[in-house]
């Protein structure tokens, strides 16, 4: 019988190669900074990699015959604990079907109601636009929303004749209809009841975008305004996304994550914002949704807020921060009303309500989101947020100037005892809360326009 075994000699050099070559990959790994071999500073995935196959090759040359019975042993031990963590998975599924109910019935019965389409997906992929920074990517057949091919969402039964009266609406996601279909956003009941009020066409545009900011919408309504498209009436619905953009970045005036995009232009990719995949797939996994229910019914202990990247951790002052956010908005405001009179149209400055403003009592669920039981978002249990929130909404309402063109709807739900707020961010609302919202605008708008549009009998 021919023995097929290496001979020892040939061992030795193998041996001698595989250690030899894993020193060299750890010196690779070493020095990638240096040989532009990284894809970041410090030790970047890339050098991780290099270093582990470096040790993996050292480990196999110094075992030499016995590594390949090390290998199938370790081998084994990873597959019986990848079969151990998919069963752990399934039954933390189980586990959280069973001991968090609620939450499903009420995603369930608000569904059914159609008073939105998913709880976690309250801003959709945008596309960078010029100056604005982003809008929503146009929708394809099956999206529960629909956008238009400028990535503007649609507002149903808006009519296309020229001399129809028009309003150019915009803000941020609660403008545009996070988590509600097409015919139950603020544009659109405002579409239905001015259409019943008066006999013109009427032809409201949502030019609102997820996450924008008060200076992002003036862009927007100079593009509009450039184009010649010029409305009968633009309401501004802000407060919370100026407030928001402050919060995270110590700065009033600036877009969302400003840190982040300034990283990328500047080619920092320490600061991108990645996520490693094991974070990725831990974030995703059912066990998580385990611990998240856990840490809402106060079995586990909920992460620390004084974690989170804010203002207050960058030692800055809370009233001369909020006091920047209303200052910058009031002068955004003063180029509107520049540009009403230039353009010839009407205005109104609207500030929006959130649940963390005002006093209206809450459900079980409302608590939920005001207590910030979520993990996904720890900045809705940090004080740095509520009381920034609260110190810009203060100062905005004492700073209103005496006209009918501002105002704000902070407590407009104070006397509402049903379930207004739907998700974990605080400003977004359900489908009947946009008609109230709605109708609170006709209510301050119309008799301004009596003397000038045919009413319908």
């Amino acid at each position: 019988m021919t023995e097929n075994r290496l001979s020892d000699s040939s061992v030795r050099i193998i041996k001698l190669s595989a250690i030899v070559l894993g020193c060299l990959m750890i010196l690779l790994a070493l020095l990638s900074n240096v040989l532009g071999l990284s894809i970041s500073p410090g030790f970047s995935g890339n050098q991780i990699s290099f270093a582990v196959s470096g040790i993996a090759l050292v480990i196999s040359g110094i075992l030499g015959r016995r590594f390949p019975g090390l290998y199938r042993s370790a081998a084994l031990m990873l597959l019986n604990i990848l079969l151990v963590l998919v069963l752990l998975d399934f039954v933390s599924l189980v586990i959280v079907k069973l001991i968090d109910t609620e939450k499903y019935s009420i995603t369930a019965r608000r569904m059914e109601h159609a008073d939105f389409f998913d709880t976690g997906q309250s801003v959709i992929v945008s596309s960078y636009i010029p100056y604005v920074m982003w809008r929503s990517n146009p929708s394809t057949p099956g999206d529960p929303v629909t956008i238009d091919d400028n990535g503007f969402r649609i507002t149903p039964e808006s009519s296309q004749n020229p001399d129809a009266f028009g309003v150019f609406m915009l803000g941020g996601s609660a403008m545009w209809g996070a988590n509600v279909n097409d015919s139950c956003t603020i544009a659109a009941y405002l579409q239905k009841d001015l259409s019943e009020m008066i006999e013109r066409p009427v032809a409201v545009r949502n030019l609102a975008s997820n996450a924008h900011t008060s200076t992002q919408e003036l862009i927007e309504l100079m593009f509009q305004l450039r184009e010649g498209n010029v409305p009968d009436l633009v309401i501004f619905y802000d407060g919370f996304n100026d407030v928001w953009a402050a919060y995270e970045s110590g700065r009033a005036g600036v877009h969302h994550s400003f840190e982040v995009i300034t990283a990328r232009i500047e080619g920092r990719p320490e600061a991108m914002g990645s996520r490693s995949p094991i974070d990725l797939i831990l974030k995703n996994s059912n066990i998580w949704l385990l611990i998240n229910s856990l840490r809402n019914k106060g079995i586990l202990a909920v992460e620390n807020t004084s974690d989170i990247r804010s203002y207050r951790t960058m030692g800055l002052d809370l009233d001369s921060l909020a006091s920047e956010v209303v200052r910058i908005y009031l002068n955004n405001c003063s180029i509107i009303e520049h540009l009403a009179y230039a353009y010839d149209f009407d205005y109104l400055i609207v500030w929006q309500p959130n649940i963390w403003c005002g006093d209206k009592r809450l459900t079980n669920s409302e608590q939920r989101i005001y207590d910030g039981d979520f993990e996904s978002y720890p900045a809705g249990r940090d004080p740095a947020l509520r009381e920034l929130l609260a110190a810009a909404y203060s100062r905005f309402e004492t700073s209103l100037p005496d006209s009918i063109h501002y105002f704000s709807l902070a407590t407009v739900f104070d006397g509402i005892e049903e379930e207004i707020y739907i998700d974990r961010f605080g400003p977004h609302v359900n489908a009947r809360a946009n008609g109230m919202i709605a109708e609170e605008l006709l209510l301050r708008c119309f008799p301004r326009f009596l003397t000038i549009l045919p009413v319908a009998e």
